[in-house]
C-alpha cells in the first residue's frame, strides 16, 4: 500500500520505504520513519532470529539448556557465521540459500509423508508431547530412526546436487529434497514396520 502510495505523491513507484521517508521535507517525519525502521527490523529479528533458535536449543536438552542459555548459544552463533559475508556477494548467498533449501526440503518431505500416508491423517496429539517410552512418536529413545535416516540421505543428494554442473536445478533443491525425503523416509518406515512385525 504504501509503495502504491508513492506514485501519486512523487510521480514513480518507490520500493525501497528508506528512500521514500528521505524525499519528505519534514525532519519530524524522517526522524519518525527512520525510528519506526529500527523498531521494525529489531522485532522482526528478535521473532525470526532469536526466539525460535532459542526454543531449539533449549529443546535439545531441556535439563541443561534454558530459554536465555539457548538465546545465548543462538546469538554467539550468528556471529561466528558472520551472516555480513553471505550477503556480500550474490553467488554466495544464492548457494547458502540452496544449500539451505536442501536441508529443509526433506523435513517438509517426511512431515508430508507421515501425516498423509502413513498415519493417514491422523494424530495422537497427546501423544506428540509424551515422553511416555511406549507413546506412539516415542521411536526409539524419542528419535525416529527413519526419519534421521531419510533427512540425511536427501540432504547429502539435494547438497552435491548444488555441486554438480546441472544448470539451475540446484534452485529446486527444497522441492527435489522434499520428494527425496519423503521417499525415502516412505521406504525406511516399510522396512521399520515389517522388522517390528517379524519381531513380534
Amino acid at each position: 500500500m504504501m509503495v502504491s502510495a508513492t506514485l501519486p505523491v512523487f510521480g514513480e513507484m518507490i520500493d525501497d520505504p528508506i528512500e521514500t521517508v528521505s524525499r519528505l521535507d519534514s525532519t519530524f517525519v524522517a526522524v519518525l520513519g527512520a525510528a519506526t525502521f529500527v523498531t521494525t527490523t529489531i522485532g522482526i529479528n528478535i521473532v525470526a532470529n532469536f526466539v525460535a533458535p532459542a526454543f531449539d536449543f533449549s529443546n535439545m536438552a531441556p535439563n541443561k539448556i534454558s530459554f536465555r542459555a539457548g538465546g545465548f548459544i543462538a546469538a554467539v552463533g550468528s556471529i561466528f557465521l558472520t551472516p555480513w559475508n553471505l550477503f556480500s556477494n550474490p553467488e554466495i548467498i544464492h548457494y547458502t540459500v540452496d544449500l539451505l533449501a536442501a536441508a529443509i526440503g526433506p523435513l517438509y518431505g517426511i512431515i508430508i509423508m507421515d501425516y498423509y500416508r502413513i498415519r493417514r491423517g491422523e494424530i495422537d496429539v497427546d501423544g506428540l508431547f509424551s515422553d511416555d517410552p511406549h507413546g506412539p512418536y516415542w521411536y526409539r529413545n524419542g528419535v525416529n530412526p527413519a526419519a534421521v535416516k531419510a533427512v540425511v540421505a536427501a540432504t547429502v543428494i539435494g547438497i552435491v546436487i548444488n555441486f554438480l554442473p546441472l544448470g539451475d536445478l540446484g534452485h529446486f533443491s527444497v522441492f527435489i529434497g522434499g520428494a527425496l525425503g519423503a521417499g525415502f523416509y516412505a521406504m525406511a518406515m516399510r522396512r521399520a514396520t515389517a522388522a517390528a512385525a517379524i519381531a513380534s
